[in-house]
């Protein structure tokens, strides 16, 4: 057990020197959409995201890629307004622009358009599977350089419309 406590440290410490270096980052995370919409049912499962970002150097402007995994419930009006399980997979490009409060605490806005892969039922890429362009504005922050904490509301077809709130560590 000590020897999984003393290769944590290592790697949090060498991702903090690395992260001073370099502008470019990662974070991986988990993620949890919520329906906006009564449903009746409650079928949201934690999803996971990983995210790329580039920060321009002497500017407060980020460009991110994420690419995230999500479950939820969703009603159609089509189907007598019955719940289903929504999957989406998400393919989002965003631009932040960052507000440093602090040396340990860091304040984004920004918003992102992209594609996002839906279905109902079992998986994504299973029959039923739609593509949908996507926006989402995006509010987040980061704490002590590794800790991000992020909301996102994604707007897509009205019955995929969801908040999707999400917590990483940053490398």
């Amino acid at each position: 057990m000590k020897k999984f406590y003393l290769l944590f440290v290592g790697l949090a410490l060498q991702a903090n020197l690395w992260a001073q270096e370099h502008p470019f980052r990662i974070e991986l995370g988990l993620n949890y959409p919520i329906t906006l919409r009564a449903t009746g049912m409650k079928e949201s499962h934690i999803g996971m995201y990983v995210e790329g970002k580039y920060r321009f150097n002497e500017s407060p402007l980020r460009v991110n890629l994420k690419l995230s995994y999500e479950s939820y419930s969703i009603v159609q009006k089509q189907y007598a307004n019955s719940p289903f399980n929504g999957r989406s997979l998400v393919v989002l490009p965003s631009l932040h622009y960052c507000f440093p409060l602090s040396q340990k605490m860091l304040f984004y806005a920004g918003a992102g358009a992209g594609v996002t892969f839906d279905n109902q039922g079992r998986g994504v890429f299973n029959e039923g599977e739609r593509t949908h362009f996507l926006c989402a504005p995006q509010v987040g922050i980061e704490l002590f350089k590794h800790l991000g904490v992020t909301a996102q509301y994604s707007i897509t077809q009205k019955d995929f419309n969801r908040l999707v709130l999400g917590i990483g560590y940053i490398f």
